[in-house]
């Protein structure tokens, strides 16, 4: 097999072509007014907003950055101006049981207007009811009514009085409201107690069967007079209800009659009438002090709370559909709740305390939450899902369920909900709720994946521009010129670790672009040059730098040792990525192995103390499965091997390693050393073949700046596997020094060509005898195994003699 030869320089970098490119600076190219590279989650948005059936309600899922709230809120918005603008929602006072007002609804606009009509209707009663009552007109017929009672009282008491006296008794008022008999002396004053004491018998007899017969008629005639006195009030309260029908009427028929159309309202707005008519007191006195409490948190503390409007929801203002985003999901937030108010100690609510949530200011349109904030509110999840599969808005549902006091609450009239509720989080979560949760399915049957990334093509560069552009404009930054957008597109593509992809992390590229305006800015220049663009992000690697600028320092201490010259039996720079979401650093690490005799064994001592992970586990048995199969396939292994990352500590996971392990593992075996001025990274299957790894270009500039700091010497380098070619977009000090020859990079398929770039020597190929080379390393492996088996062999006939014996 040929030594590998290294990637040219064309390989390690996809530069864009400045045709692709024909503009000055942004200002020349249009915003971008469209998704980019989000076709897939584009056409479950338009599914999902164009089914309006019960159960599709949408869940947008993608990686954290990539502007899904945006761009989801841009589409929704943009579906929401082709819908009309839902109904106003009002709660009313249901004045046969005030414990369920009444939800009513009304066309957009209409639930603003009718709440100003009836409360300009109300204020004017406030100051018509009144003045009606305080007139001349109103007192001369209030006092007739009076007076007639009284004539009435005065003659029937009178005549009895006459009687009485003709008889020798006197009609007195003993109590409020208590009239009786009772004799009289010479002088026709009532005869006091000890006077008819001293009367005979006889005429005390007389005086007492003449005041019980005068009694009755007495008591007769006071039930007269309490009918004479019933129909005297119900004559009062005629009068009452036609001032009262004087000083409303009118108004209240021309509200009658402006929402002739809608029966429920009619039926209302009679029920109203009525109550004024029976509780006219309302305005004629002071409120009580519980309803003032209610009063002042109501919506107009100047008309008494029974006859106040509650506009819940109105879209008034808007022409049309809503787009709501609820930034605290609580429960109450969602599906509204009744505020209270504490009177002397006694909590108090009345309908126009009912306040909406985020559900109602949305039915008619689209709600956007973020599931992870709404998992974490108490009964919010529950709440959202209870809205969604009954298809109404509830208020009372928690309060019913938490309430442990008895007390009395309102039960508002439920509302339709037709609403497309849009949830974003990300794929854990997404696979959490359908695994465990059997209504998520059913009540969320679109789920929208936003794309991290999309094909480089020269369409998708043009877009990408515009994006900038887009980008530029939103936040007032200076203007890029087309050099810079180059510069940017290029970092996207390393951003998605792919030469022909584009990242659509926004996040990401929002924060570049202002960091290269903050430096052109600080230069007072007109646009960002390409310069700002390279400089913002070497800035950025300065910022996060600490951690590596300390590894490195100990790296050329000897303090974390690394070889970079020389070889070693048994000893492998490996590569690693450590650090954070936003940036990433690649590390060496050295591994090493050692093998003795044993039964076929591979050690994975980062397993055995438990600092290894499931991942980098699995490496291992491949390897070994691998070497079994080579070596182990008709006879076995007498030998045991070990295998370590030095100096780690804080634990090691993936597979990437599993080639580099392997090669140390044939070193040791064959003892044949290894150059140490190469570092490999790549995993491999049971087959040999190299599979590719994660965070390529992270590692290469990790092992080169190592080599840079203890000098190049021109034959060091990075063997990766060949796949991941494609994905190099190196920095450009790497591509200076491999342009220079003092830095390489390899691509290899295949075990075989790692160990003939690493190893110096091939590996072998299996002759039609079935055996390796002696001049290779897997005849190298092959003999040591042999003699090793001979060896056991000899051991186990001394043993088989010793025991015959």
């Amino acid at each position: 097999m040929r030594t590998p030869k290294p990637l040219p320089l064309s390989k390690l970098y996809k530069a864009c072509r400045s045709k692709d490119f024909d503009f000055e600076d942004t200002r020349q190219i249009p915003p971008l007014d469209t998704f980019i590279g989000q076709q897939r989650a584009e056409e479950a948005l338009q599914f999902a907003t164009a089914v309006n059936r019960k159960g599709y309600n949408l869940f947008a899922v993608g990686h954290a950055g990539l502007g899904k709230r945006t761009m989801l809120r841009r589409f929704l918005e943009k579906r929401a101006e082709q819908m009309e603008a839902p109904s106003d929602w009002l709660y009313l006072h249901d004045f046969a049981n005030a414990r369920k007002p009444w939800a009513l609804r009304l066309p957009c606009g209409l639930g603003k207007v009718f709440k100003e009509d009836l409360q300009a209707l109300l204020l004017d009663l406030k100051q018509a009811i009144p003045a009606a009552f305080d007139n001349e007109g109103f007192f001369e017929r209030a006092e007739k009514i009076k007076d007639h009672f009284a004539d009435q009282q005065s003659t029937a008491l009178k005549g009895l009085a006459e009687e009485g006296a003709e008889q020798g008794l006197k009609l007195i008022l003993q109590t409020p409201g208590g009239y009786s008999f009772v004799p009289a002396d010479k002088e026709d004053q009532p005869m006091d107690a000890g006077e008819f004491a001293q009367l005979e018998e006889d005429t005390r007899k007389d005086f007492r069967e003449k005041i019980e017969e005068m009694e009755k008629k007495l008591r007769l005639a006071l039930r007269e007079l309490a009918q004479l006195e019933k129909q005297s009030r119900q004559e009062q309260l005629k009068l009452n209800e036609e001032v009262t029908d004087d000083a409303i009427q009118e108004g209240l028929q021309a509200i009658k009659t402006k929402f002739a159309d809608y029966p429920r309202l009619q039926e209302y707005l009679d029920a109203l009438y009525r109550d004024i008519q029976d509780n006219v007191t309302i305005f004629l006195e002071d409120e009580d002090e519980e309803g003032e409490a209610i009063a002042s948190v109501s919506p107009d503390k100047r008309i008494p709370t029974r006859y106040q409007v509650n506009l819940l929801v109105s879209h008034v203002d808007r022409e049309h559909a809503p787009v709501i985003e609820e930034s605290m999901p609580t429960h109450n937030n969602l599906v509204g709740h009744v505020e209270n108010v504490t009177f002397q100690g006694t909590v108090a609510t009345d309908f126009s305390l009912i306040r909406p949530g985020a559900l109602h200011r949305a039915n008619g349109g689209f709600l956007i939450l973020d599931a992870e904030r709404l998992l974490s509110q108490p009964y919010a999840w529950e709440g959202l899902k209870l809205a969604l599969r009954t298809g109404t808005l509830r208020i009372d549902t928690l309060e019913r369920q938490l309430s442990v006091s008895g007390s009395v609450s309102l039960e508002p009239d439920p509302i339709p909900l037709n609403c497309t509720v849009a949830l974003m989080g990300d794929y854990e979560l997404l696979h959490a709720l359908q695994d465990q949760d059997p209504e998520f399915v059913e009540l969320f049957k679109v789920v929208a994946e936003f794309e991290t990334e999309m094909p480089r093509t020269s369409p998708n560069q043009k877009l990408y521009a515009r994006l900038i552009a887009s980008m530029a404009a939103k936040e007032a930054l200076l203007p890029f010129s087309s050099s810079a957008v180059m510069r940017v597109v290029e970092e996207a593509a390393r951003m998605a670790d792919h030469q022909n992809k584009l990242s659509l992390n926004a996040a990401d590229l929002n924060h570049l672009l202002r960091e290269a305006d903050y430096l052109a800015t600080r230069e007072l220049l007109p646009r960002v040059e390409a310069e700002h663009i390279r400089e913002a992000l070497a800035s950025r690697r300065r910022r996060a730098g600490r951690y590596p600028e300390h590894v490195l320092e100990s790296i050329k201490e000897d303090f974390i040792m690394i070889s970079t010259q020389g070889d070693k039996i048994g000893q492998v720079n490996g590569l690693t990525v450590v650090g954070s979401h936003d940036f990433l650093h690649g590390q060496p690490s050295r591994i090493t192995a050692r093998v003795h005799y044993g039964h076929g064994e591979v050690l994975d001592i980062e397993r055995s103390v438990h600092m290894g992970g499931s991942m980098h586990s699995k490496g291992v048995m491949i390897l070994t499965g691998y070497l079994c199969g080579l070596f182990g396939a008709e006879d076995s292994l007498p030998l045991d091997a070990s295998i370590v990352f030095e100096q780690s500590y804080g634990g090691v996971d993936g597979d990437s390693a599993s080639l580099g392990e392997l090669i140390c593992l044939f070193s040791a075996m064959a003892e044949v050393p290894v150059a140490q001025n190469l570092a490999v990274t790549g995993s491999i299957n049971q087959l040999g073949e190299v599979q590719p790894i994660g965070g390529v270009n992270e590692k290469i500039e990790g092992f080169f700046e190592v080599c840079k700091a203890r000098g190049l010497t021109g034959d060091q380098g990075v063997i990766i596997p060949k796949q991941n070619t494609a994905q190099l977009m190196l920095r450009e000090e790497v591509r200076e020094a491999v342009e220079a020859e003092e830095f390489h990079i390899w691509s290899v398929s295949q075990v075989e060509e790692a160990i003939q770039l690493m190893l110096g020597i091939p590996a072998g190929k299996l002759s039609t005898t079935g055996k390796w080379p002696k001049n290779t390393l897997y005849g190298k492996i092959a003999a040591r195994l042999d003699r090793l088996r001979e060896k056991d062999s000899d051991s186990k006939e001394s043993e088989k003699a010793g025991s015959s014996s």
